[in-house]
């Protein structure tokens, strides 16, 4: 009657007294506040969910599913258990496995795939609730470690079923606005601590994808330090809460300064140690034969100096001399060009009136024309009377 009547059920319970026996049969109690039942699941039953690797464990909520029957030997009932999976935060364990198992076979965690942080990060957008404890922790540690960053808030709820668009929607507004706006040097996305329930929205896969192919270096930071969100896995770095991811973000501003003055003082010591270097040089040089005996040194030079003048002296006597010959000569010529020197020594130039060139032919003239006839002083004007030629002498 108890097998027909009642037929198969599903059961939620906690898992107690778990006995595995050696013929590979699973004896267990299922129990809640209220009530217990003895259960068993025989090793050829249906695989337990999702995978032969999540094997029952004490304490364990569980959904079982099978059938009550009757043990007659010892005259008690059981519920045969056919198909077991876990129970709420159990369920989302399993989700959680085998969404990380597919994604980790796609490569979204590849470690190749991962962006360097910046060093000096200037410009740095926080994908997370404006309200929450998160924001202000991370301002804080801004604030205290490196005061020059500037952040920008791209707000998103981070729990209930519309936080994961929201989060996906907020990360595509900071790509958008680090490309048309002012570039962001990187993206904190994240939460501060709660629930596994309430951390689950970072386990979904729009959130896992939108990190993956996010082009700004993304922080996850959800305030759950011990365990990992699949965010934690595909993005670049992984912060166990929202104060951590600033440290990791941003230098410390009082290790700066003391790198600095590191620097300084080493850069100051190298600068000295060649001045004294120098100094060394110097001196050494400053014993050297020529500053021991500077007057011969001077006298030597003297002389070379002496020697260059008396030499620049005769090539420029030379020089001069051959231009004062070249100028006499050029008088010379000049003075035999001379149209009035023949004048001097007793000639004279004749010209028939009116015209400018000499007359050197008798074959020009004839009875009656006019002649001019130039001497050194004086002109003298004549007419011609008759014209001999060189034949008629």
């Amino acid at each position: 009657m108890l097998e027909d009547s009642l037929g198969a059920v599903w059961l939620r319970g906690e898992v107690s007294n778990l006995k595995r026996a050696a013929s590979g049969h699973t004896y267990f109690t299922l129990k809640d506040d209220k009530a217990e039942i003895s259960a068993v699941r025989f090793k050829f039953a249906s695989p337990f969910l999702p995978a032969p690797t999540q094997p029952l464990e004490e304490g364990m909520e569980v959904l079982a599913y099978g059938r009550a029957t009757l043990y007659e030997p010892r005259g008690r009932y059981q519920f045969i258990v056919s198909l077991v999976q876990p129970a709420g935060l159990g369920a989302l364990q399993v989700a959680f496995e085998q969404l990380k198992r597919k994604l980790q076979e796609e490569g979204l965690f590849n470690e190749d795939h991962k962006q360097p942080l910046p060093l000096y990060p200037l410009r740095v957008g926080v994908v997370t609730s404006p309200t929450g404890a998160a924001i202000r922790d991370i301002i804080s540690v801004t604030g205290r470690r490196f005061p020059l960053a500037e952040l920008y808030i791209f707000p998103s709820s981070v729990q209930g079923e519309a936080a994961a668009a929201e989060i996906v929607s907020a990360i595509t507004s900071a790509e958008r606005f680090s490309a048309s706006h002012i570039a962001l040097d990187l993206l904190i996305v994240g939460r501060g601590g709660g629930s596994l329930e309430d951390l689950n929205v970072f386990n979904a896969e729009d959130v896992a994808r939108a990190i993956y192919a996010c082009k700004i270096p993304v922080i996850s930071a959800v305030g759950h330090e011990i365990d990992f969100t699949i965010s934690d896995f595909v993005a670049d770095r992984r912060a166990p809460t929202p104060s951590a991811a600033a440290e990791i973000a941003f230098p410390d501003q009082e290790d700066l300064r003391r790198q600095l003055q590191a620097f300084a003082s080493q850069n100051l010591r190298r600068v000295r140690v060649n001045i004294d270097r120098r100094e060394e040089r110097m001196n050494s040089r400053l014993h050297e034969y020529v500053f021991r005996l500077p007057g011969r040194k001077i006298d030597s030079l003297s002389q070379r100096l002496d020697i260059h003048l008396q030499a620049l002296l005769r090539e420029m006597q030379q020089a001069m001399a051959k231009r004062t010959q070249a100028l006499d000569h050029a008088r010379g010529l000049l003075l035999l060009s001379d149209p009035r020197l023949p004048l001097r020594r007793g000639y004279s130039i004749t010209r028939i009136l009116g015209e400018k060139e000499p007359l050197r032919d008798t074959a020009r003239l004839s009875a009656g024309m006019s002649l001019e006839t130039h001497l050194l002083r004086g002109t003298v004007l004549s007419s011609v009377e008759e014209v001999k030629t060189d034949e008629d002498r």
